[in-house]
């Protein structure tokens, strides 16, 4: 059963992001990124000082409420309110062909060299129009090559349209006034007729009018009143002669009558009895009943009562004759009544129609009136128009050219170089499919690293690396192999000695042939007995490094009845026992896999310390995978930056896993850039080559 641990792709938490990571990032990918912000930045700066200038001039152009200097009205529910349709709806209008056409008529600019016919569609895509904030204010643009022209296009556009607002609303004051004649002519004609109709039809009644109304109604209401006067006067009259004829049946003092009362001669002859019968007293004590004087003042008392009694007599006969007459006051009264009602009855039936006549005439009186003082009203106010629109902003020659901004183009050129600039860093970082240091490999395959093997760029001639582990045994390389061999003794689960081990890469030319001649050198230096086998029957890159092509070797072996001392050689100066290719066969696969090849590699662990087999990369061919069910451990190559991870992992995969994989050695290590990888940097990176002593 396969264990779950031998996949070497692990899942992982994301780390936390480290600043020194960032750092490190930017330290190793500056070049790509200041490259491509460079370029970018170039390419802006390029553009704005290569590019024709291009000038804008700016007006603008306010939609004012229009003032009505004859009748005040109320706008606030007009269009000039906050309306965002009526804004747009004028934005439209100023950029319309027929407004813009008449710019074009105007300032000719289909004369000019570089607009040329399609004037018109030049001047549509060098207009903008826009609404400034939420007011009602409207600023247009026009941008061309020549700033005086720029600026006389932009004022023409609103002239332009200024004047079109004004004569739009000319037309239609015009319009409205004609239109109201011509209705005001035809109420006119209606209200003759609907008058004449009136008149005639009480002309053929004989309906009189006055100003109140009709005769008749006029009378009826007068004669009403006056019987209602009469009738109130009547029963007043007959009241005061019923007291006076009560007073008159019960022999009561007629002179306590209010009328009697109220006399002016009755009054004075009163006054006048009061001195005669005080004269009369006054000479009865004088000169007694007899005496000449009073009897005077007798007779003259007499007289005086008798003319009260006599003008209290006319007084009552006044009475009566007033009672008599308001009586004859009220039946004239009601006759003329009856008479007045019997003409209001017949004027009635013919009243309805009368009013129907004459309020078809008062509507179209008020109607007509109506009109006509419409229609006087806008006459009048076509000749004191004010469109209510006024260009506020006149728009003045530009200065300075609105394209290129060179200023705005520079930083938007530093800005995007910048952006790009991080942009290709980052997809530089991932497009690297290689690994680059110990840890980024541990991390992702949990697979150890037992060592980074620094590139040897400086290595000649046929005999490298064994020459230069013999010269150098104190050198950064050598101990980077002596680290290799101290991690496989230090790897669990290896019981058994001596070891075989197998060397394997994913790909080709990743320096598993010279890590593993390194190894067996650094062995044999050691006092080791050391076979290494060449079994990469293809290649064959170990066997040509010893120059033994010619020789016997594991082919021969497997596939010749001959013993296995036979085909080992030991190279004299290095001290290593090598098993070499041998003969070329078209089977390598099946001779690696047959049961000899087993039998072989169980007699060798008895013969040596250390047997280390150069076996073909796992990417390209089975030998490595066959070869690996029979070997103790593992060492698996790969160059650094080159390998892909996906490669590595597949090799992994192919050989079962991390269970037989003693480590990973990580080749050809370019160490003075490893910094440039933060935490990954190796610890032997970073110490300084002086600490080696050769």
């Amino acid at each position: 059963m396969r264990n779950p641990t031998d996949d070497p792709i692990i899942t992982k938490q994301l780390p936390s992001l480290d600043v020194r990571e960032i750092f490190d990032f930017l330290l190793r990918r500056w070049k790509i990124g200041g490259l491509v912000a460079a370029i970018t930045f170039g390419i802006f700066l390029l553009a704005a000082f290569t590019l024709p200038p291009s000038y804008t001039g700016v007006a603008q152009v306010l939609l004012d409420s229009p003032i009505d200097y004859m009748t005040p009205q109320d706008y606030s529910n007009s269009d000039f309110s906050d309306n965002p349709t009526f804004i747009e709806s004028q934005i439209a209008v100023m950029s319309s062909a027929s407004l813009l056409q008449q710019v074009v008529s105007s300032e000719k600019l289909a004369e000019d060299p570089k607009v040329g016919p399609a004037a018109l569609s030049w001047l549509q895509g060098a207009l903008g129009v826009s609404r400034v904030g939420l007011g009602n204010v409207i600023e247009l643009d026009v941008t061309m090559y020549d700033p005086a022209k720029a600026a006389s296009l932009a004022n023409a556009i609103a002239q332009a349209y200024v004047a079109d607002r004004t004569k739009t609303r000319y037309e239609g004051v015009q319009k409205a006034s004609t239109w109201l004649a011509d209705r005001a002519a035809y109420l006119r004609s209606e209200l003759s007729r609907s008058e004449e109709a009136v008149q005639k039809f009480r002309a053929d009644h004989n309906l009189l009018t006055t100003r109140a109304g009709s005769l008749t109604e006029q009378q009826l209401s007068e004669l009403n009143i006056a019987l209602i006067n009469a009738r109130a006067e009547l029963a007043a009259k007959r009241a005061q002669y019923q007291q006076v004829d009560k007073l008159l049946g019960s022999g009561g003092d007629l002179q306590s009558m209010p009328d009697v009362l109220q006399s002016v001669v009755v009054s004075a002859l009163r006054s006048q009895l009061s001195v005669v019968s005080r004269r009369e007293a006054d000479l009865r004590l004088k000169y007694g009943e007899r005496h000449p004087e009073v009897m005077s003042a007798q007779a003259e008392r007499r007289d005086i009562e008798g003319q009260i009694s006599a003008e209290v007599q006319r007084l009552v006969g006044n009475l009566k004759n007033e009672v008599d007459a308001a009586e004859a006051r009220e039946a004239s009264l009601v006759r003329a009544l009856d008479s007045v009602s019997n003409q209001s009855e017949v004027e009635g039936q013919v009243g309805i129609q009368l009013r129907d006549l004459e309020r078809t005439a008062t509507a179209n009186q008020n109607l007509f009136e109506t009109f006509l003082s419409r229609a006087k009203l806008t006459e009048e106010k076509s000749t004191l128009l004010n469109s209510g629109v006024r260009v506020i902003t006149a728009a003045a020659v530009p200065l300075s050219p609105s394209f290129p901004n060179r200023p705005l183009f520079a930083a938007l050129g530093l800005v995007l170089g910048l952006l790009f600039g991080g942009a290709g860093a980052v997809l530089r970082e991932l497009s690297a499919s290689g690994f680059m240091a110990k840890k980024q490999i541990e991390e992702e395959l949990a697979v150890p690293v037992l060592a980074s093997m620094p590139r040897m760029s400086g290595w000649s001639g046929d005999t490298q690396p064994i020459a230069y582990l013999e010269r150098k045994p104190l050198s950064r390389y050598s101990e980077a192999v002596r680290r290799l061999r101290l991690g496989m003794g230090a790897t669990p689960g290896l019981t058994r000695s001596p070891r075989l081990l197998l060397v394997t890469s994913a790909m080709p030319s990743e320096g598993k042939t010279t890590l593993a001649l390194s190894l067996a050198c650094s062995a044999a230096a050691d006092g080791e007995r050391v076979l290494l086998i060449d079994a990469d029957l293809r290649l064959s890159a170990a066997t040509a490094f010893f120059g033994m092509a010619e020789k016997v070797g594991l082919v021969d072996l497997l596939t010749l009845p001959m013993k296995t001392a036979h085909a080992i050689h030991l190279d004299e100066r290095s001290g290593i026992s090598l098993l070499p290719a041998g003969a070329k066969t078209r089977n390598p696969p099946a001779l690696l896999a047959s049961a000899r090849m087993l039998s072989i590699l169980d007699e060798l662990r008895g013969k040596f310390d250390t047997v280390i087999i150069d076996a073909p990369p796992v990417g390209p061919v089975a030998d490595a995978t066959i070869l690996a069910r029979h070997v103790d451990k593992i060492i698996f190559a790969v160059k650094w930056r080159e390998t892909s991870r996906e490669a590595v992992a597949e090799g992994i995969r192919h050989l079962g896993g991390r269970s037989k994989i003693s480590g990973i050695a990580l080749t050809m290590v370019d160490e003075p850039k490893l910094p440039k990888y933060g935490r990954y940097t190796s610890l032997e990176s970073s110490v300084s080559d002086g600490y080696y002593l050769n």
